[in-house]
């Protein structure tokens, strides 16, 4: 009878674990204040790690004490969840005196309680200063891609789409911020449809000391509406990272622009010529 309910109990947890897993975080409202002013504080909970969670609440709760203070302490402080992400919540502070108003972004990673920014997610450099500028100023995380207050306090009005900054995502970040589609070689011949901005990435078995390469190609579509943004050759943690060892190949792709497109993945030496010893062929849909 007691193995019976230890094993019930196990499976209730296992269970428990796959249900709050990869689930949006829940965000809470704390109503702070008094007689002259009424701040309603995010309050988050139910996150993977207390620590973390403790560290991310008090983040949120010097932010909207902050957005109070530049309000004179009077009137209201109000917010809005922007993102939701199940280790990522972004929001927007807002107070409101009179005519006075002030906002502040609160980006939250709830894997190590403090605030993210582009910099996790998107590389530096010159092409993002060419879309974003120099000093692009705070930046709000949102559901469809980036806001920016051109001044601190200020509304966030400039607003870039992720789809605009694909091709400077860092590809071993960026699934969790946005959807990544899971592929393997069992899609060959068939059809995924994805929006347009999402992200889709293979899983191939590939040994790269043999020679051998996963080549890619694309037609149909738009030109660059279907973009390679990445790759990455990893081995399991459980072999050893010796010469000629097999892994696993992660190619990364990006759906720019509407279209159907047709993408053909070989596995080849790249200087023989010929079909190679495997293929996968896919119809990408962009709607």
């Amino acid at each position: 009878m007691k193995k019976i309910l230890g094993a019930a109990l196990a499976a209730s947890l296992l269970f428990c674990q796959s249900v709050f897993a990869d689930q949006p975080t829940t965000v809470l409202t704390e109503i702070r204040g008094g007689k002259q002013n009424t701040m309603e504080v995010p309050f988050i909970d139910g996150a993977n790690d207390e620590v973390f969670q403790q560290s991310a609440n008090h983040v949120l709760k010097s932010a909207a004490e902050h957005v109070a203070d530049k309000v004179g302490k009077q009137g209201r402080v109000t917010y809005e969840v922007t993102l939701n992400r199940p280790s990522l919540v972004s929001v927007l502070l807002k107070g409101s005196n009179g005519n006075r108003s002030y906002y502040r972004a609160v980006n939250i990673d709830l894997t190590s309680g403090r605030e993210f920014s582009l910099d996790d997610f998107f590389f530096g450099g010159e092409e993002r200063e060419k879309l974003l500028g120099k000093n692009p100023g705070s930046v709000l995380f949102t559901e469809e891609g980036v806001a920016f207050a051109e001044k601190e306090g200020a509304a966030f009005e400039r607003k870039v789409s992720y789809q605009e900054l694909l091709p400077l995502a860092r590809i071993g970040d960026i699934g969790r911020l946005l959807t990544v589609w899971k592929l393997t070689e069992k899609s060959d011949g068939k059809t995924l449809a994805v929006k347009q901005g999402d992200l889709f990435a293979f899983k191939l078995g590939a040994n790269p000391s043999t020679g051998f390469q996963w080549i890619h190609t694309v037609t149909g579509g738009a030109e660059k509406g279907l973009i390679k943004t990445g790759s990455s050759f990893v081995i399991q943690h459980t072999q050893q990272a010796q010469v000629g060892t097999p892994g696993t190949e992660f190619q990364f792709y990006a759906a720019q622009a509407p279209g159907t497109y047709k993408l053909n993945l070989t596995y080849q030496r790249p200087w023989e010529k010929g079909k190679g010893i495997r293929e996968c062929n896919v119809t990408i849909i962009v709607e």
